[in-house]
């Protein structure tokens, strides 16, 4: 008896720990960038209102930037948890599944064909409007999803042939995507281009109010889920067993991941690896139980995703990098260490 408990007890710990480091970092992110801010300068500035320019800075650019990426680090965090456990494979996430890829080839065609058509019509205003780009990037990575999760259902297909339809996937769109980076021009190219790095300069008040609609509701569905989801870690057979109704489960969790996902991509473009290194740190860290990986996976993901921000913004400062250069070079020799180590293994 005094294991289990000794294990919950580290559990609360390292969460409470990821959430105070958490909070403790909101308030560099909100004072460093390209322009650095002491925090009395901001305090007096949101509290007394004396300098509107300061405020103006805050609350209209970096706190919608530090919500963005507490909430696009925890909506990739998760869906990658998530399609990890429901198909069985370590490298699931919604980069290697091709999602991330769909979504930026749908980005791209609206940009390109937007711009034709608005150049065609003379309607300016039009022409990389984010709205119809995000849309347009949401779609493609929803049918993206559709079609994983039909996949999982024909002839029961194993989580190896996911992965190799995720990286068929990936190799298509990135193949189209490069087609209309050769056909766009000038202005299209560098939409494009911003487009596949990922970055967290296009949060808004209102992509921040979307994204928390989208991911709150895809949370708490999986928090209620988490003995269905791990049920699937003992077999297929044995979930069924217990009267888990396992295809519907499956494609429920992959459709909702995928949402999440989509939603991040449409409104910040491609963020890489996220999905992929943050649930096996969690699991490392805190073991195996579903609810407390999602919990840790969000917490953690939220932390790491903040961290490369402001890492982004402040490491050759003025210029502000995208976020993905930092997570792609975080994430690649993880992945690398995935492929050539084995991964602890559930008890």
């Amino acid at each position: 008896m005094q294991k289990p408990r000794q294990q919950k007890r580290k559990q609360h710990l390292l969460l409470l720990l990821m959430l105070v480091l958490l909070l403790l970092l909101i308030l560099p992110a909100l004072a460093l960038g390209s322009s650095d801010l002491g925090l009395r300068e901001i305090a007096d500035a949101l509290i007394k209102g004396d300098d509107a320019g300061v405020q103006q800075i805050v609350l209209g650019i970096r706190l919608p930037r530090v919500l963005a990426a507490l909430m696009a680090g925890a909506a990739l965090s998760i869906s990658g948890a998530v399609i990890q456990t429901v198909i069985r494979n370590p490298l699931g996430s919604p980069y290697t599944l091709g999602l991330s890829a769909a979504s930026m080839f749908g980005a791209a065609l609206a940009i390109v064909m937007l711009g034709h058509w608005a150049r065609q019509a003379q309607l300016g205003m039009l022409a990389n409007n984010p709205w119809l780009i995000s849309a347009s990037a949401f779609l493609f990575g929803l049918l993206c999803a559709l079609f994983i999760t039909g996949i999982a259902r024909w002839r029961g297909a194993s989580p190896e042939t996911l992965i190799m339809a995720g990286i068929i996937i990936s190799a298509l769109f990135g193949s189209a995507t490069s087609l209309l980076q050769y056909l766009s021009d000038d202005v299209e190219l560098a939409a494009i281009v911003s487009w596949m790095f990922g970055d967290l300069g296009k949060a808004t008040p209102q992509n921040v109010r979307i994204m928390a609609l989208a991911l709150l509701p895809a949370l708490l569905w999986f928090l209620a889920n988490t003995f269905s989801l791990s049920t699937l870690h003992a077999g297929d057979e044995v979930a069924a067993s217990l009267g888990i109704r396992v295809n519907r489960l499956r494609m429920l969790s992959v459709v909702v991941a995928s949402l999440i996902t989509a939603v991040t991509v449409a409104f910040f473009g491609v963020i890489a690896f996220v999905g992929l290194i943050i649930p096996h740190i969690t699991r490392r860290l805190l073991g195996f139980g579903e609810g407390v990986v999602l919990t840790g996976s969000a917490l953690l993901g939220a932390l790491f995703l903040l961290a490369s921000d402001l890492l982004a913004r402040t490491l050759v400062a003025p210029v502000v990098l995208p976020v993905g250069i930092i997570t792609s070079f975080v994430g690649a020799p993880f992945f690398l260490y995935l492929l050539f180590h084995r991964l602890p293994k559930r008890p």
